[in-house]
């Protein structure tokens, strides 16, 4: 490690003698560009070559915690806080997790301790910035004693966030939010509330502007897909399945699967149900009879949808012909008495007659063959709406007023 009180230009000539074998021209000259904007205390600037052309550029790996520990922390209170926190991350990739712990938490200790931060009259910290810095900071180290096995410490401290952020009256830095939703969704699913997780995750997605950023989103649509699945109250995935990041998903039987519920598609389900690579993911081979749950859950929405509106009244043997599993009229019941607490749908239930009039279905994202479906039902609807006024303009007598 290099000393603390070596001057700029030494540190960056050393750093730079460093990965000149790489033969990286442009980073070299980014490691000039940051000795001269140093000089010149063009802390903005310096910054932004800093985010653009050091810390983006591959080659940096090897220098990245020298450089932040020898070179950025001497002007970490002139360039955005937030900054500062996603160089330290960056740097921190392949250290271990307690390394991490450790880096953050000094970061913290750095930053709370400024003298010159402003404050309220109650002693209370003012500054916009630090305030998002060290919120910034306190979820990351959350995320971090989250996976060295600390979970109710972890807990704790995304309890304290989550009010904290409930207090604040102005927009957080998206960069807060997906940390936050992120490290959520793993809190989450050790908990195993999978519902949580799917949401924290979608929520996650929202923030990230580019997903060329995401270094592990194969792991992550890997989640959300199974938390999906595994969710309670989850049932519609045309929010994941239209979502950028479900081209990342490589696991074929779990997009199969995922497809086939969204479908209500019963023999692609069974299909992938007879797969031995389902034991893959635990959770799921072990749950496989709650997903046939699902999948007449799904099953019976694919019916009510695919109706006219104008006939909305089923019998329960319609029901049975084409929702699966289901062996007699109080099995229907049971499940059309689910999706009514669910809240999927609403309706009255006729048990003299043995039917059902639905009068209402939840919304749902729609995917692109829905979608299609959608547009032929409205081709339809257009013709008929066009021979009825047709069919006025010939059958019809004139009217005098």
């Amino acid at each position: 490690m290099y000393p603390i009180d070596e001057d700029a230009s030494t540190v960056l000539t050393t750093l730079r003698e460093q990965i000149e074998p790489s033969g990286d021209s442009d980073l070299v000259g980014a490691m000039y560009q940051l000795e001269d904007l140093y000089e010149r205390k063009l802390w903005y600037q310096l910054s932004e070559v800093l985010s653009q052309n050091v810390y983006k550029n591959e080659n940096s790996t090897p220098i990245r915690l020298k450089l932040f520990e020898n070179f950025v922390l001497k002007f970490n209170d002139k360039i955005n806080q937030l900054k500062l926190i996603e160089f330290l991350l960056l740097s921190l990739q392949d250290c271990d997790l307690k390394e991490r712990l450790e880096y953050l938490t000094n970061l913290k200790d750095l930053i709370r301790n400024r003298k010159n931060i402003k404050k309220t009259d109650d002693d209370d910290i003012a500054d916009i910035d630090i305030i998002q810095a060290l919120l910034f900071l306190e979820i990351e180290i959350a995320g971090v004693k989250l996976n060295l096995g600390f979970v109710d410490e972890a807990s704790a401290i995304i309890d304290e966030c989550s009010k904290r952020i409930d207090k604040i009256n102005w927009s957080l830095d998206n960069r807060i939010n997906a940390s936050y939703y992120f490290t959520n969704a793993s809190l989450m699913k050790l908990k195993g509330d999978y519902t949580a997780v799917y949401y924290n995750s979608l929520l996650f997605l929202a923030c990230i502007d580019n997903l060329d950023d995401l270094a592990n989103k194969h792991a992550i649509v890997k989640d959300i897909c199974a938390s999906a699945l595994l969710g309670d109250k989850i049932y519609n995935f045309g929010e994941i399945i239209m979502h950028e990041i479900f081209q990342y998903l490589d696991i074929a039987w779990l997009k199969q699967l995922i497809i086939a519920l969204n479908s209500g598609d019963l023999a692609a389900f069974e299909q992938v149900l007879g797969n031995p690579e389902i034991r893959q993911i635990p959770e799921i081979a072990s749950n496989v009879g709650f997903l046939k749950q699902k999948m007449c859950i799904m099953s019976l929405t694919k019916l009510i949808f695919n109706s006219p509106t104008q006939n909305r009244t089923f019998k329960y043997d319609a029901i049975m012909a084409q929702v699966p599993f289901l062996q007699n009229y109080n099995e229907v019941e049971n499940l059309l008495i689910k999706c009514f607490s669910l809240q999927l749908m609403k309706g009255l239930i006729n048990e003299v007659n043995s039917e059902v009039e639905i009068s209402w279905i939840q919304p749902r994202t729609m995917t692109l063959d829905q979608i299609e479906a959608m547009k032929k039902k409205l081709i339809v609807w257009s013709d008929k709406v066009s021979d009825l006024n047709q069919f006025m303009a010939s059958a019809g007598k004139e009217l005098w007023v």
